[in-house]
């Protein structure tokens, strides 16, 4: 039994420090917010935000045409795969090791 309490213990502490990608949302109940995603700016979350569409006009299209309005491909490629990157939740999955675990000690 003290194994067990020990073991939450250590459990809860973790929770505390790994378990923080999304948090509650201020605005809507039951909603979360992602709390590493940060910009520099509105224009730097307008271009992510247009880079996220322009990437996906060119993967829906199939072919190699790239429209003229989409000026620098590239560059929303590799803005839509930093915020995939950002939305990463690695301490969460250091979390879930710790969890993991835990159940196989009981």
């Amino acid at each position: 039994m003290k194994s067990k309490k020990k073991a939450l213990e250590k459990l809860m502490k973790s929770t505390k420090y790994k378990f923080d990608t999304l948090q509650p949302s201020d605005i809507q109940k039951g909603k979360f917010k992602a709390t590493y995603l940060q910009f520099e700016g509105y224009l730097d979350l307008f271009t992510t935000i247009e880079a996220l569409m322009n990437v996906s006009i060119l993967a829906t299209q199939g072919d190699t045409y790239c429209p003229p309005y989409i000026k620098n491909h590239g560059k929303d490629i590799r803005k839509t795969l930093e915020l995939a990157q950002k939305l990463l939740p690695f301490d969460e999955g250091e979390f879930l090791d710790d969890v993991s675990a835990l159940m196989k000690q009981s």
